[in-house]
């Protein structure tokens, strides 16, 4: 019956995270200096984290391990609004992250002096939660491992213009025409392609396109059991 009120309708699903191994939020007061130092409670390094200015009208900032193949990732960035690839500029994330800490720029959508940010920081946890990358090869039934079977997934091509694509299995996923959201946009669900399928240690790619599979495209995904 929804989680806010009794009230609403079964038609609207939410993803919660818990404040423990693998995911932590941070809250802070913007200070317009490059270089700003944010101490985390994750107790292991971020591989993803998604930052938004709370005060204004401007993008997610989006960076994680695997956005550059695994070479200078927090050099590049993403925005969790739109379906761009990544960008080349370390203007948000000035450095790679610690155990305990991440550093911003002075960049509006990260830093901006005295406006307010939330940020969620992301790590794998073995067994529970994978953040990961891979190289498509646009065949039928590619593989990806992440130790487990996933109940949900978030994929984004870091070298294509595609959607931040979410699938679980509670809506619909490794039956064909598996019932899809975006990030990225405001769309309903959309069940005209077979992304593919959890297996007992990762999931499988169906598709052959650039959406999550093009032939030799960079992808970077977030699977949780």
């Amino acid at each position: 019956l929804g989680w806010a009120a009794t009230s609403d309708p079964t038609n609207f699903k939410s993803w919660m995270w818990k404040r423990h191994a693998g995911f932590d939020v941070v809250t802070y007061t913007g200070n317009g200096n490059s270089g700003r130092v944010h101490n985390h409670s994750l107790g292991v390094v971020p591989e993803m984290i998604w930052i938004k200015n709370r005060s204004q009208n401007v993008s997610w900032a989006v960076g994680a391990a695997g956005m550059n193949g695994g070479t200078n990732d927090w050099n590049y960035y993403m925005q969790l609004n739109n379906e761009s690839s990544k960008i080349t500029d370390s203007k948000f994330f000035n450095t790679t992250p610690t155990s305990t800490y991440f550093k911003t720029s002075q960049d509006n959508d990260v830093n901006q002096n005295t406006r307010q940010y939330i940020a969620m920081l992301f790590a794998s946890v073995a067994g529970i939660s994978k953040c990961g990358y891979y190289t498509g090869n646009g065949t039928v039934g590619h593989a990806i491992t992440v130790g487990f079977q996933p109940r949900f997934l978030i994929i984004k091509s870091t070298t294509q213009t595609a959607g931040w694509y979410v699938l679980d299995t509670l809506r619909g996923w490794g039956a064909g025409n598996d019932e899809f959201l975006a990030l990225n946009n405001n769309n309903a669900q959309g069940g005209s392609n077979d992304f593919g399928a959890p297996t007992s240690t990762g999931f499988l790619l169906n598709l052959t396109g650039n959406s999550v599979n093009g032939n030799g495209e960079k992808y970077i995904y977030y699977a949780h059991a």
